[in-house]
């Protein structure tokens, strides 16, 4: 049980981090402007609306490692 948690948390964290570096990446893309108003807005955008896809594999990852704790509780 110990060994699938701490999996799970390693891999909770990896996409954590992938999700939140395409976000400050996006918003420095959309402030700073390095490749002009469009194209850094447009990329931004993307980039803004891909990091949403392992932010949401992060957040199942941690609701299935609540669960795994509430069962392991629930039979002590």
């Amino acid at each position: 049980m110990e060994e699938t948690l701490v999996v799970m948390g390693r891999t909770y964290r990896k996409f954590f981090a992938v999700g939140m570096l395409f976000l400050l990446t996006a918003f420095a893309l959309v402030i700073w402007q390095p490749f002009g108003r469009n194209a850094s807005l447009t990329l931004g955008i993307a980039l803004f609306a891909v990091a949403f896809i392992p932010l949401e594999m992060a957040r199942r990852i941690a609701r299935k490692m609540a669960l795994v704790v509430m069962r392991k509780n629930r039979k002590a």
